[in-house]
């Protein structure tokens, strides 16, 4: 593409297998690094060339805050932070502006693992980084997530998996080692939303979500190990391979076996 080329969302939306929700959030992040502009009655249009020298800095720019975010990750996880912190003391170990530090902290607060404190600071959720948290998640969702496969009526269309075959072919052909661990922390969790939405119970598939965003801190710990990625990709296969000839008895075992084996040892 080329600078004026609009973005246009269904378009996206269609090309990466997302839902418009997530596309939304990602063009306004173009549009504050700088890479795209919102104009009246076109939607976003591409502000700059991305293979052009003008956009290198936004580029940078947006590769810098992904590191730190992830550095700020592994800092709470490994509990190198307080649990109470100021923007000040913030800005100072991670090197960062206000507007940036902002930013992050706008994002790390969405996500549900910072709050701004009554008056002054922000405090980090110990829930989302204790290990019995994470523990209980995956106990959770072991529980729920065969349960919603064994529903009756349970259902996912030809067309759905194909879908998630692809994608999950892609990753395990290669593009494993070309993603942040954010990128598999996303496609780990599509992967799964989408099965446990053909039980047609909306309960089921919001609390996943919830967990999820529980579990969003420890992808930076047990996302790490590649070699347990791919395993995981392989389970992610062959789950598909029995839903695709509706063995939902048989499929409701495989997930759990899948969800009851840590990617890494020692890691629930």
């Amino acid at each position: 593409m080329k600078a004026g080329d609009r973005l246009i969302e269904q378009r996206l939306a269609d090309a990466l297998d997302l839902s418009r929700a997530p596309i939304r959030l990602g063009l306004k992040a173009l549009e504050t690094a700088g890479l795209a502009r919102g104009e009246p009655h076109r939607g976003f249009v591409l502000a700059k060339n991305p293979t052009s020298g003008a956009a290198q800095p936004a580029l940078a720019a947006v590769r810098r805050r992904e590191q730190v975010y992830a550095t700020i990750a592994g800092d709470v996880l490994a509990s190198r932070l307080p649990a109470d912190v100021t923007e000040a003391e913030l800005m100072r170990r991670y090197g960062l502006s206000r507007a940036e530090l902002q930013r992050l902290l706008d994002r790390i607060a969405a996500e549900g693992w910072v709050a701004r404190l009554p008056g002054y600071g922000w405090r980090f959720a110990e829930t989302v980084s204790s290990p019995e948290a994470h523990a209980k998640a995956m106990a959770f969702r072991a529980v729920i997530e065969p349960a919603a496969i064994a529903q009756p009526g349970f259902a996912l269309s030809q067309d759905v998996i194909a879908r998630l075959r692809e994608r999950q072919q892609r990753v395990f052909e290669g593009e494993l080692e070309k993603m942040t661990i954010g990128e598999v922390f996303h496609s780990g969790c599509e992967f799964h939303e989408e099965i446990i939405r053909g039980a047609g119970n909306p309960f089921f598939l919001e609390s996943l979500r919830r967990v999820n965003s529980i579990r969003r801190l420890f992808a930076y710990r047990s996302f790490a190990d590649r070699d347990g990625m791919r395993r995981h990709v392989r389970e992610h296969l062959r789950l598909l391979e029995v839903l695709e000839t509706r063995r939902y008895a048989e499929a409701a075992e495989l997930m759990a076996k899948h969800l009851q084996r840590p990617l890494v040892a020692g890691l629930s």
